[in-house]
């Protein structure tokens, strides 16, 4: 129930991030830690986006997005602090990837996510 009420809670961030300006600075997060971020917000958006396409299935975007959460919980700091991450990251993810480029990425790196943050 945890991670469904964090999916919804990223959703909604990640659909209002582009409106809002940041009412905070920037969160540092350095290796491991940014490699596990990014796994998650790619993961995240990338079930998102084909779901809404109608791609795949709403479990198989709710298991996409339960597993981004398991990676996202490798990624130190609050709740909070990690949902900011998380909501930056998304905001650069999708201010500078082309959605081929997001796709070609998300092909070239999905496989070493799983294998580096998934049980």
């Amino acid at each position: 129930m945890r991670h469904l009420c964090i999916a919804t809670c990223l959703a909604l961030s990640f659909a209002n991030a582009a409106q809002s300006a940041p009412a905070q600075a920037d969160l540092i997060i350095e290796g491991r830690a940014a490699q596990a971020l990014h796994c998650s917000a790619m993961l995240f958006i990338v079930s998102s986006t084909l779901y809404d396409m109608g791609e795949i299935a709403r479990n198989m975007r709710d298991t996409a997005q339960r597993a981004a959460l398991v990676i996202l919980d490798q990624v130190p700091g609050t709740e909070e602090q990690r949902r900011r991450a998380m909501v930056q990251r998304f905001d650069r993810i999708m201010t500078s990837r082309t959605p081929a480029e997001l796709v070609k990425e998300y092909g070239d790196t999905a496989l070493w996510c799983r294998r580096s943050f998934l049980p």
